[in-house]
């Protein structure tokens, strides 16, 4: 994990090449140049060394059409700056070397190029026992024209040559005008490195860009051992005075020589240059700092501003963007961006698929290559006025469930844009995440209210047991072979959630193909269906059978509203028609991505039955629109969801979950309950199996005889029992009110138990003898008189018949 430290966000500009066309050969729209960018950064995010400036995020420009802006960790001072302002003792220029080297390995390692290293991309971040400890930015990507992974070697990128002084001499030569770099290409930017530290000299400063490629073209004829080094540095003895005496020898003029070798092959790997020399190791970690830097590091931290040196960049990064800044802005107003007015840009003429011809100069965007260093004094000053106890030690020493402030109240949207509250929420979230192996519980406690979104990934995984190791399964997996499902994702995945940036990029297609395909090969008595590419793979484990679902969310539905499901059935409207996408993809082809992560943050928190109180809160939103609507207004109607309230959603959703007896909701394929849970979630459940066509018949859920037994004796229940007078006085159920004229739908004589035991939000449980159709009748009738909690006993009085503790004889 990256501190901010004393580094700050810088920002620069990568403009994208525009299509041709605007849509493809199967009919979608082309996926602009920004939108694969953006695909392509989620990797080299993920890259984390200590010679390496940390990447925070890549945003797309709303102002400037196919244009993105990457943000990255970054320090004022440069090598460059450095160069400039003092001569370097080959002790400093060595240690340099060796972090260097080690963060150039790690960028090759991981399949990149850095692509555009120079002297003023590697930073200078502090100095630990007064040699410099220094990083590099802008790696595999470029500001212009040129080899990148972000910008799918320069293909993706506007502009020309960049950064000239540094390129190799093969990438000159290229017939092509992107320069395409490769790994031995960084290997002479290196060298041009370190002959500008060892001469003190900044090769821009006495060349412009036209002398040095004809030095460097003059110099091929005239290597030494194949290297260029011994000409070029005549050349800069003879144009600056600084570097008429200075020698290069030793180790560190060895380096520089093979660095400077004419032919690629002849360059040495950074794996080579890091085995074969002697260059300082790189500074350690924290861990192993001495007693005078530790004490100068707790000094640095004294000042108002440490608990934002003391964040994670990307955490910080986050609450710089709470507090109102605009990066884009911030770029216009420094003209990086510059912009003209709209009505200036347009084209002479536009054809077809608006194609567009004439004033293509005025349409075209210019920004600054340069990284801007964001200004961060709005955060600062508005951490400085806070309490460090409101931020670290409230977080830390008050319980999950006492910890009651100003904020309990507000909306979750709401709340993810407190800057105070979403600093506090991370760094407590953070800890408990970390300690998950013995601190579940209080991390189940504490996401309970709200989940912080920079923390959603990590308790996510926390709450599924998702492990380091499990990243092996996907890998033993050969995703790359041809399945038979293969043509249904080619027509499924290009369009999954279309509105989400992320989700139109080629490498998030790629992810997700290798993704439900590995699931696939893991799970073969499963196959893929429509709906699986919205369903995040960890969610597939919320696979059941469908149709048996779909019976049980009606009886629920009559369970918690019995007069909308009156309403539904007496029009034919069954679950079938509405609610398959919403169960098969736990909501998310319904809902958008925003709205989804705050579904499934509760979701995650609780058992595979949750999906269907969710739906039941939905129906509730949606109610006295489909009371008052006819069967074709009804279909518009779910064909297209209004936006309604997730907070309501997910407060109702709790509310049926924790009223709703949990063996009303008994699904076949659901696992087995908890035992370790308290009841009634722990209670075993012995529901018969019902097929669909069985369960259709019943307008009711069924309770297990487990959970009816636990409830009668904690009286959390109204059991009505319909047999005859005769049975009943053979033996009933405690505090059972004995109703056998089922024919009378008056209900006089239990209407006033009833209504306590809907005020108390009781279940009202109906047990009858053998004749189950007679219970189906009565069940029946009170759903459609508009009684809601009504239930039946599954199996009937003869289930419990032996149970001594139930049953009493009455007088």
């Amino acid at each position: 994990m990256r501190l901010l430290e004393n580094a700050g966000f810088g920002a620069f500009v990568l403009l994208g090449t525009e299509e041709g066309r605007r849509t493809c050969a199967n009919g979608l729209p082309i996926i602009p140049s920004s939108i694969r960018m953006l695909g392509r950064f989620e990797k080299i995010k993920s890259i984390e060394h200590p010679s390496l400036c940390r990447y925070i995020e890549l945003i797309r420009s709303t102002l400037v059409p196919n244009a993105v802006i990457m943000i990255s960790e970054h320090y004022n001072f440069s090598i460059s700056s450095l160069i400039s302002s003092k001569s370097m003792s080959d002790k400093e220029i060595l240690h340099v070397t060796g972090q260097v080297v080690r963060g150039i390995s790690a960028i090759h390692d991981a399949g990149f190029c850095i692509g555009m290293l120079s002297s003023d991309s590697v930073l200078v971040c502090n100095e630990l026992n007064g040699l410099p400890t220094v990083r590099i930015t802008q790696y595999a990507n470029l500001h212009y024209r040129s080899s990148s992974y972000t910008s799918n070697d320069g293909w993706d990128i506007q502009g020309g040559l960049p950064q000239g002084f540094f390129m190799a001499p093969e990438q000159f030569l290229r017939k092509s005008t992107n320069g395409t770099s490769t790994f031995k290409a960084d290997i002479w930017a290196l060298g041009v490195i370190l002959l500008e530290m060892a001469t003190g000299v900044l090769l821009r400063s006495v060349w412009s860009l036209k002398q040095y490629m004809n030095i460097l073209k003059c110099s091929m004829s005239r290597g030494v051992r194949g290297s260029l080094l011994d000409p070029i540095l005549r050349a800069l003895r003879s144009a600056s005075d600084f570097a008429r005496d200075i020698e290069l020898n030793g180790e560190l003029g060895m380096i520089i020589e093979r660095c400077f070798s004419l032919l690629p092959s002849d360059r040495p790997t950074s794996s080579q240059l890091i085995s074969s020399t002697s260059v300082q190791q790189f500074p350690k970690t924290t861990l192993h700092e001495s007693v005078e830097s530790l004490n100068a590091r707790i000094h640095s931290n004294s000042g108002h501003d440490w608990i934002l040196r003391e964040m994670n960049v990307q955490d910080a990064f986050f609450l710089w963007r709470l507090c109102g800044s605009s990066v884009e802005a911030i770029l216009v107003k420094d003209n990086v961006i510059t912009l003209r007015h709209p009505v200036l840009t347009n084209p002479s003429i536009a054809v077809e698929d608006l194609q567009m011809f004439g004033n293509d100069e005025a349409r075209r965007f210019f920004v600054k290559p340069e990284i801007v260093l964001l200004p961060d004094k709005n955060i600062r000053e508005k951490l400085s006025t806070v309490s460090n106890v409101d931020i670290f030690l409230q977080s830390l020493l008050i319980p999950p469930e006492s910890s009651g402030t100003h904020n309990e109240n507000l909306s979750v949207i709401v709340k993810e844009k407190d800057m105070i509250y979403q600093a506090s929420r991370m760094q407590l979230i953070g800890h408990l995440v970390a300690s998950r192996f013995y601190k579940l519980q209080e991390l189940r406690l504490s996401v309970a209210e709200d989940v912080p979104p920079m923390r959603r990934a990590d308790v996510w995984c926390a709450l599924l047991d998702v492990r380091s190791s499990d990243e092996w399964n996907f890998f033993y997996c050969n995703t790359l072979a041809v399945h038979t499902s293969d043509r249904q994702l080619d027509v499924d995945i290009p369009r999954c959630h279309q509105y989400e940036e992320l989700m139109t990029s080629p490498a998030a297609h790629y992810v997700l193909r290798r993704l439900l395909k590995a699931w696939l090969l893991s799970h073969p008595h499963y196959v893929y269906w429509q709906g699986c590419d919205s369903l995040a793979t960890p969610f597939i484990l919320l696979y059941f059978n469908r149709l048996q679902q779909l019976a049980v969310f009606y009886h629920l539905l009559a369970f918690v509203d019995a007069k909308l499901f009156t309403r539904l059935k007496s029009m034919d409207f069954y679950p079938e028609l509405f609610a398959i996408p919403w169960f098969l993809t736990c909501f998310a082809h319904v809902l958008p991505i925003h709205k989804l992560f705050h579904v499934w943050d509760q979701l995650l928190q609780r058992d595979s039955s949750f999906p269907l109180f969710i739906g039941l809160a939905i129906m509730r939103q949606l109610r006295q629109t489909l009371i008052e609507a006819s069967f074709n207004d009804v279909i518009l109607l779910f064909s297209d969801l209004p936006d309604f309230s997730m907070e309501v959603v997910t407060a109702d959703s709790i509310s049926y979950y924790d009223r709703v007896p949990p063996s009303c909701a008994f699904r076949f394929h659901a696992p087995p309950n908890d035992p370790q849970l308290p009841p009634p979630r722990g209670l075993p459940c012995t529901l018969q199996n019902l097929p669909y066509r069985e369960l259709k018949k019943w307008q009711c859920p069924r309770l297990s005889p487990e959970e009816f037994a636990w409830r009668v004796s904690d009286q959390l229940i109204l059991v009505i029992d319909i047999r005859s007078q005769i049975e009943f006085g053979r033996g009933c159920v405690l505090r059972s009110i004995n109703y056998p004229n089922v024919h009378d739908t008056s209900l006089l004589n239990i209407a006033e138990p009833m209504k306590v035991a809907q005020r108390n939000q009781h279940p009202i449980c109906i047990v009858s003898g053998k004749d189950m159709s007679m219970t189906q009748k009565f069940s029946g009738d009170m759903v459609n008189i508009g009684i809601d909690g009504i239930c039946v006993l599954d199996g009937g009085f003869e289930t419990i018949r032996h149970n001594t503790f139930l049953i009493h004889i009455p007088h």
